[in-house]
């Protein structure tokens, strides 16, 4: 980490913003592990930050307690049987969350619960790569057609990407990145740029960008 710093342009005013923003996180922190407003969403949101600092429990004095109780509550309000974590676009996030947390920590707890949480994620990924709202597998109603939702895809898509550096052993796994790959590309418009639900050149093409990257088709 302290290598990355010195190559991007890091140094101690920029680690203090970071550590003054990360106990203003701690501080925000609900009795249960949460944090307000679409909770699910926002704790796991709140995991990576900690996570990308170093911060895991039992190492880390200051924030190690923070990042165990947050992902207690996503353990604790995750559905045992299906693995669904409440919320919609709350549960590829958490999920993503809990599969970089289990590649730091190497918790069984944590390893069980991202599993889970990621056979959802592959479930609901449409034929033609994609995912929709909530990870629908089936067709749109109205169309027939199946709905791939560029902003959604990216959550999912860095979800599978965590879970595969972290080793983790999900059945149709790497199925499901090689298809996601397609899904993007079908999204992605011919002069450059990714669209919302087709080809385009919007706000979504950071995203595109990213996840292609991600998935090993950065070329």
């Amino acid at each position: 980490r302290g290598t990355q710093l010195v190559r991007f342009g890091g140094d101690k005013h920029t680690e203090e913003a970071v550590v003054r923003a990360l106990r203003w996180l701690k501080k925000k922190q609900n009795k249960d592990g949460s944090w307000s407003n679409s909770k699910v969403a926002m704790t796991g949101l709140a995991i990576l930050t900690f996570l990308s600092h170093g911060d895991k429990p039992g190492e880390s004095v200051e924030f190690g307690p923070t990042v165990q109780a947050a992902l207690e509550y996503l353990m604790n309000v995750q559905n045992k049987t299906t693995g669904r974590l409440p919320g919609n676009y709350d549960h590829p996030i958490a999920s993503y969350a809990l599969c970089e947390a289990y590649g730091m920590t190497l918790n069984p707890n944590v390893k069980v619960a991202a599993e889970k949480s990621l056979e959802m994620i592959i479930k609901g990924q449409h034929p033609t790569g994609g995912w929709t709202y909530n990870m629908d597998p089936n067709p749109d109603k109205e169309t027939g057609k199946y709905r791939d939702d560029t902003s959604y895809m990216g959550w999912c898509a860095q979800a599978l990407k965590a879970a595969n550096l972290a080793k983790l052993q999900v059945n149709g796994l790497d199925k499901a990145i090689k298809l996601a790959i397609k899904g993007f590309k079908a999204n992605a418009h011919p002069n450059g740029g990714f669209g919302y639900t087709g080809p385009g050149r919007g706000g979504l093409t950071s995203v595109g960008t990213l996840c292609m990257q991600l998935l090993g088709a950065s070329n």
